[in-house]
C-alpha cells in the first residue's frame, strides 16, 4: 500500500504578492483544460517520468511532488512503479517563494512542473537547492519547464509565446486565452535550458542535462541527478 500525503501552504503574512493567489485559483480550470487536451504534453512527460522511476528505482522508493495541484499526473504515472511513499506538496505561486523554508521531507525523487519558473533566477536557486537537501544521494530531480532559446531574451520569448500557442490552444475561449496571456506576460521568468542546468548543479546536483523538448519548443523537461 502506497502512502499518501498532500501538504498544502496557506497563503499568510509571508506571501509577497496575496493578489496573485485569487488569480492562481480563477486560473486552475484554464490549467485543467490545456492539460486535458495535451497542449503541454503532460502524456509525453508523464510517460518519460514513469519509464525514468521504473529504470532507476527497482526497489520501494518515496517520491516528492512539489506544486502538485490536484496531483492528476502521479495518478496516471505511479501505478505500476516501485513507489511506496507519496508526498505533495501543494504550491500557489504566491507561496513557491515560501518553499525552501519548509522542503523538510525527504524523498529518493522529486517532481516540479511549470510552477517555479514565476520565481527570479536567485529563487529558483534558493529552491533547487532545498530540493537537492531533501534528496540523498542517488536520488533524481525532474523539473518540466517553459525555456527560453539560447540567446532570446524574455521580450522575444513572449512574441514567441503568442505566435506559437494562440493558434495551437484553440480549446480555449478568448476570454481563457487572454486570461493565460496575462498570467504569462506579467509574471513567466523562463530560463534558457543552459540557465537551468546550471541552477541544478550550483543547487549541488552532480549532473544536470535536457532529456526532452515539447513539439512547440516552449516546455523541456530537465533531470538532475544527485
Amino acid at each position: 500500500m502506497v502512502n499518501v500525503h498532500i501538504h498544502q501552504f496557506q497563503p499568510g503574512g509571508a506571501v509577497v504578492d496575496a493578489g496573485a493567489l485569487a488569480q492562481f485559483q480563477e486560473q486552475w480550470e484554464t490549467y485543467r483544460k490545456l492539460v486535458e487536451s495535451g497542449c503541454l504534453a503532460h502524456r509525453e512527460v508523464g510517460a518519460i517520468l514513469r519509464e525514468t522511476l521504473n529504470d532507476v528505482f527497482k526497489s520501494p522508493f518515496s517520491f516528492l511532488d512539489i506544486a502538485c495541484r490536484d496531483a492528476s499526473l502521479m495518478k496516471a504515472v505511479l501505478p505500476g512503479t516501485q513507489v511506496r511513499h507519496y508526498h505533495g506538496i501543494d504550491l500557489s505561486q504566491p507561496a513557491l517563494e515560501l518553499a525552501a523554508a519548509n522542503l523538510v521531507e525527504h524523498a529518493d525523487e522529486a517532481w516540479c512542473s511549470l510552477s517555479i519558473h514565476h520565481l527570479s533566477t536567485q529563487d529558483k536557486l534558493s529552491l533547487m537547492k532545498a530540493i537537492r537537501g531533501a534528496i540523498g544521494t542517488g536520488g533524481i530531480f525532474l523539473l518540466y519547464e517553459p525555456t527560453r532559446r539560447a540567446g532570446e531574451d524574455r521580450s522575444a520569448w513572449l512574441d514567441r509565446f503568442v505566435r506559437t500557442n494562440k493558434p495551437l490552444w484553440r480549446v480555449l475561449t478568448p476570454p481563457e486565452w487572454d486570461q493565460i496571456w496575462h498570467h504569462v506576460a506579467t509574471g513567466d521568468c523562463p530560463e534558457t535550458a543552459a540557465v537551468w542546468c546550471e541552477l541544478g548543479r550550483e543547487a549541488g546536483f552532480r549532473e544536470a542535462r535536457q532529456v526532452f523538448v515539447d513539439p512547440t519548443d516552449f516546455f523541456q523537461l530537465f533531470r538532475f541527478e544527485a
